[in-house]
């Protein structure tokens, strides 16, 4: 059964635990243990006779997900009928699972007062955890102590932060070149540069078209098994490319090292090759089945062979990062030169302009497709008819923030008012269904509308009543928040931000290099906004070639604001910039404006002035 009231109604209907399994399509070891352990009879009969199944879906219900995942997947969970855990792990080979099952069906039919005295324990654990910390003041020294946990946790041999295996951490990265960039300092600077350097070139030297990095087909896999980067775990997921293009357009950005743009290059090539879908849309993710067979042979070779499973689904809040990201990405690298032929890869490029039309596309059909007064709804599935969306699942705060980013960077591509007044809606549908005052912060879900998920007045299913302020989801909604009064949206969006912000300073500093993402968004809401406005018609190459410059240089607290007098004269009346005459640019830092350019060296002069 899927996660559902439906499924706790029958667990107590029939007085029996839940066996609550969460895996991915992604996930190798999930493939195996349905594969191996589940396919043995014993444990089939074992499974159907005591205990209602439950199957979630890790990427579809990341809020079940967040609450009862035990260190990996696939996660295998014991529950009561009520959603309290009984017991559980991850990966169990069928001989352990049937004693496993055993245990726990013994524990239920015949030692129930003792198990639930356990449960009770937990239950009364729950109870009594803290409350959440008072709100902090921000100020730089928050940033300066997860810049500090980075670098203690960085791996001075390999990159990367930690030993095996190791994941990818690009917010951290991204954190330390904004350290380096905002102080000069050497330490930050060689270990996001080494980072990305070894991430990258990994394999190479050896003659393998493999490391981290698919040296043949561009894109990165999830994460290494080794130390050095050399042995990935195979599968390509859509949110993580989303990311290492943002932290690599960043480096290029700063260094001017080609190696960075070629691998952003590289990134988008693998995007609209294999992971996108012509009429707007990143899938989620190809699988790791084949693993060296496939990933080991040259691209050429590749194509005569079966392609990994693709999960053609599209997620709201992975698509955000990419479309936001590849916007960003076509406007700085487009007319950008790139490296020699020396170049470690054979990946395939992608034209700028063909890039931003997808994720203009992207933007425009998941936003016709998924949109709700309340908000986003998570996931458009393939295929047609009403099946596409599911409109009783819950609403996600993540697909909201990283949506939000996705409307204001098609607003800043494009000058078109439609993408602001969709970001002004959605900032205030996640302000009125997930704002908690009393917290200070975003919960996590809330109910889709005219759904209350409530079975036999017991509310939602499980922990799903539990609240949840999640770290990440509101440090990027406050990033957005930001931008989004300095688009002109008004300075009431930059003071929610900084509350939420603070509200959850003590948990940013407690993650340490995990609290790289509220570090950021952090510096982003402290920071003045770098407001660059550009004045013309849209379809004007010469504001093209601005829009290209503006972009260029590194400037995390930048915006861009494409006006065009035959759309924007309220908006130029308000600022005060004249209508008539050449496409010019204003580069305006708090009231502070600079003289307006026409030419695009010009305005990269003006913006390389700003960064030191």
């Amino acid at each position: 059964m899927e996660w559902s009231p439906a499924a706790f109604e029958r667990a107590h209907r029939e007085d029996k635990p839940i066996l609550l399994r969460i895996s991915a399509v992604w996930c190798h070891w999930c493939h195996v243990m349905d594969e191996t352990t589940d396919a043995v009879p014993e444990v089939a009969r074992r499974i159907n006779e005591w205990f209602v199944p439950v199957r979630v879906d890790n990427d579809e219900r990341p809020d079940v997900n967040a609450r009862y995942n035990l260190g990996g997947w696939p996660t295998t969970a014991f529950l009561t009928p009520g959603g309290e855990m009984i017991t559980g792990g991850t990966y169990f080979p069928a001989a352990q699972f049937e004693e496993i099952l055993a245990r726990v069906h013994e524990a239920w039919s015949g030692q129930r007062d003792q198990l639930e005295a356990e449960v009770e324990k937990i239950r009364a654990r729950r109870r009594e955890r803290p409350g959440p910390a008072p709100a902090g003041e921000l100020d730089g020294s928050a940033m300066a102590r997860v810049v500090e946990a980075a670098l203690d946790a960085y791996d001075w041999r390999y990159g990367g932060f930690g030993t095996q295996p190791k994941f990818p951490q690009p917010e951290t990265v991204r954190l330390l070149l904004h350290a380096w960039a905002g102080a000069g300092a050497d330490a930050p600077r060689e270990a996001a540069e080494n980072t990305l350097v070894a991430m990258r070139t990994a394999g190479h030297a050896e003659g393998k078209t493999y490391g981290l990095y698919d040296h043949a087909a561009g894109g990165f896999f999830r994460y290494s098994t080794t130390r050095d980067w050399s042995l990935p775990h195979f599968e390509k997921m859509c949110e993580d490319n989303a990311r290492h293009a943002l932290a690599y357009l960043d480096a290029w950005r700063l260094t001017g090292n080609a190696l960075y743009a070629d691998t952003v290059r590289g990134i988008f090539g693998f995007v609209l090759g294999t992971l996108s879908a012509p009429a707007g849309g990143a899938y989620g993710s190809q699988d790791a089945d084949g693993e060296a067979e496939y990933y080991g042979r040259a691209l050429a070779e590749r194509a005569r062979m079966a392609t990994p499973y693709i999960d053609r689904r599209f997620y709201t809040d992975w698509n955000g990062m990419m479309a936001a990201a590849a916007l960003e990405a076509a406007a700085a690298l487009d007319g950008a030169a790139t490296s020699d032929s020396t170049r470690p890869s054979e990946a395939p490029r992608f034209d700028p302009g063909e890039l931003r039309a997808w994720a203009l596309r992207t933007v425009d059909r998941l936003t016709e497709r998924l949109w709700s007064d309340a908000g986003m709804r998570h996931v458009l599935r393939p295929g047609a008819g009403d099946d596409e969306v599911d409109e009783g699942a819950p609403l996600l705060l993540g697909d909201q923030a990283w949506w939000l980013e996705a409307l204001l960077a098609a607003y800043q591509a494009t000058g078109d008012p439609k993408y602001r007044r969709r970001a002004e809606a959605l900032a205030r549908a996640a302000e009125a269904g997930f704002y908690d005052a009393a917290r200070g912060a975003c919960r996590d879900r809330r109910e889709a509308p005219d759904v209350d998920g409530d079975v036999e007045g017991r509310g939602p299913e499980g922990h799903l009543a539990d609240p949840v302020w999640p770290l990440a989801e509101n440090a990027a909604l406050a990033g957005a928040l930001a931008n989004l009064t300095a688009l002109g949206g008004g300075n009431r969006w930059r003071e929610r931000a900084a509350g939420i912000l603070a509200a959850l300073s003590a948990e940013g500093e407690r993650h340490g290099l995990m609290g790289a993402g509220w570090a950021l968004a952090v510096a982003r809401v402290l920071a003045e906004p770098v407001q660059v406005h550009l004045v013309g018609h849209a379809a004007d190459e010469r504001l093209r070639a601005l829009a290209q410059a503006a972009w260029s240089r590194y400037l995390p607290n930048r915006v861009v604001e494409i006006l065009d007098p035959a759309l924007d004269g309220d908006r130029l009346s308000a600022l005060g910039y004249p209508a008539a005459g050449a496409p010019r640019a204003y580069v305006c830092i708090g009231d502070r404006c600079l003289v307006p350019v026409a030419e695009p060296a010009a305005l990269v002069d003006q913006l390389a002035s700003l960064t030191g």
